[in-house]
């Protein structure tokens, strides 16, 4: 199971570099035409030269490997970003598989589904953010119908009480709220109005305050580190823009993943 799990993510992570491409091609429609930039129909393309792929040129990882980093036909660089999207999607998978919260019963493996599925978006989201510092108000509202969707499955079919709601919407409350007054004290300049869109659907999905301040805090964390490295590295300007949706998606994994036993360890040394 490992092994199949593993291998499902790396074809979604093929999956989430081509969806990545053809959403900011769309939103562009007067570079490419709608056929070639359907998520649905349009066939898998270089691009560079934009020409079609074959199957043996899809075949994650390898195929990238095999054509040396290159594209067969105009022989310009392949980025590495492929086969990291693939790898990264493929060893999130395994956590998740591997460390999964909940039992494996028929309605836990439904919400594991649902967890990949959104892991897909996840990482969609990260990927846009990293290349085009925005959000995509469109792949904001599917993880968070997905997140939903997660909640009430688990709230019906695990039985559980008017506090498990309550933790939900004071996860929200902690985590989209804090980031709408930074929002609006610094009147969008030191946060995105799409992250705090997202913080709806990562407190949702974590459920309670203490879930939702280690997922701010992880990621403010990762945030500092990541000014302190550009500042070591002399690549750090007044004016730079850090993408925060990544750090914040991040977060949300290790929380939903981890986030009781952290709370537990860090209540524990200071009991």
């Amino acid at each position: 199971m490992y092994l199949v799990v593993i291998v499902l993510g790396v074809i979604f992570g093929s999956f989430i570099n081509a969806f990545v491409w053809r959403l900011r091609m769309r939103s562009n429609p007067k570079k490419e035409s709608s056929q070639e930039t359907s998520i649905l129909r349009g066939r898998s393309m270089c691009p560079n030269c934009k020409h079609k792929l074959t199957s043996l040129e899809l075949i994650p990882i390898f195929s990238w490997i095999f054509l040396r980093g290159k594209c067969r036909y105009c022989h310009k660089n392949i980025s590495l970003q492929y086969p990291i999207i693939e790898i990264f999607t493929g060893i999130l998978f395994f956590l998740s598989y591997k460390y999964w919260p909940l039992t494996f019963s028929n309605w836990g493996v439904t919400l594991l589904i649902i967890w990949l599925f959104i892991l897909v978006f996840f990482i969609s989201l990260a990927l846009y953010d990293l290349k085009y510092k925005i959000l995509p108000n469109n792949l904001v509202y599917i993880v968070s119908s997905l997140s939903l969707i997660f909640v009430t499955i688990d709230y019906i079919n695990y039985n559980h009480t008017f506090s498990y709601l309550l933790s939900r919407i004071l996860g929200i409350i902690f985590s989209s709220g804090i980031f709408f007054l930074i929002f609006q004290i610094s009147e969008g300049k030191w946060i995105g109005g799409g992250d705090v869109k997202l913080c709806l659907a990562l407190g949702l999905l974590i459920g309670g305050p203490l879930e939702a301040i280690l997922m701010i805090f992880i990621a403010s964390l990762a945030g500092s580190l990541v000014s302190l490295c550009l500042i070591i590295l002399g690549k750090f300007r007044s004016n730079m823009t850090i993408a925060f949706g990544p750090l914040l998606i991040s977060a949300t994994f290790i929380c939903f993943l981890f986030g009781p036993q952290i709370i537990n360890w860090y209540t524990t040394i200071f009991s």
